[in-house]
């Protein structure tokens, strides 16, 4: 089984961390699963993981070939008859309720936390911030940031605490084609989750000679030149 490059972690570890049980449990309260028949969320969630664990690059032609192939059917208890076509993964990618992959990772998320104590904690209270902008065009994108090009683009933004990422943000909002409106709102969002934390945010912005740094009980801003 293949690993991530820098951190050698297998699939059946991961698997390990996530129960069965809880996968179950997601798709009854996330209704995930109401209008599919066979592409259910746990079977989603399975193919996702052992792609991104087994493939450098992703597609939808990868999924299907997985999905077919026996080695996969075999781990994961599924029919051999059990058949999908690139089509039927694009339709149910495109309609899967996200929430449902939100809630297995913030479960994951709280039981990875838990065992640490408090002194392994303040080696991660560094949170490093970011963000990255996807783009396509006008007729595919219902939502995004209008370029006026014929193109739209959708911003995520993400926190890392340098051992997993700690929160995820969605923009499509005009406004959130700057950095500055982007970011603060990804930081206080997440510090409303953890009221008591004495976490330092920081972001780098890459076209500015500068870094920003964040504390969670103030509302000013330190710049130091880079």
């Amino acid at each position: 089984m293949s690993v991530f490059k820098d951190h050698k972690i297998s699939l059946k570890q991961v698997l390990d961390f996530v129960p069965e049980a809880l996968l179950i449990h997601l798709s009854a309260t996330t209704k995930v699963d109401y209008y599919s028949k066979v592409l259910h969320g746990k079977k989603m969630f399975y193919l996702l993981l052992f792609c991104i664990f087994d493939n450098e690059k992703l597609s939808q032609r990868t999924l299907e070939d997985t999905f077919n192939s026996s080695g996969f059917k075999a781990l994961f208890g599924l029919g051999e008859k059990e058949k999908v076509r690139r089509s039927s993964i694009s339709e149910r990618l495109s309609k899967i309720d996200p929430n449902y992959f939100k809630e297995i990772y913030e479960q994951m998320y709280g039981r990875f936390s838990q065992l640490y104590n408090k002194a392994e904690i303040e080696k991660y209270n560094l949170i490093r911030v970011d963000s990255t902008i996807v783009a396509d065009t006008c007729s595919k994108l219902k939502e995004g940031i209008d370029q006026k090009s014929g193109k739209k683009l959708v911003k995520f933004s993400f926190s890392f605490d340098g051992v997993l990422p700690s929160g995820a943000e969605v923009f499509t909002g005009q406004k959130y084609s700057a950095e500055d409106n982007a970011l603060p709102e990804a930081i206080l969002k997440q510090v409303k989750k953890e009221e008591h934390h004495g976490n330092i945010y920081v972001s780098c912005h890459p076209n500015q000679r500068h870094c920003k740094t964040r504390l969670t009980n103030k509302t000013s801003t330190i710049a130091n030149a880079s």
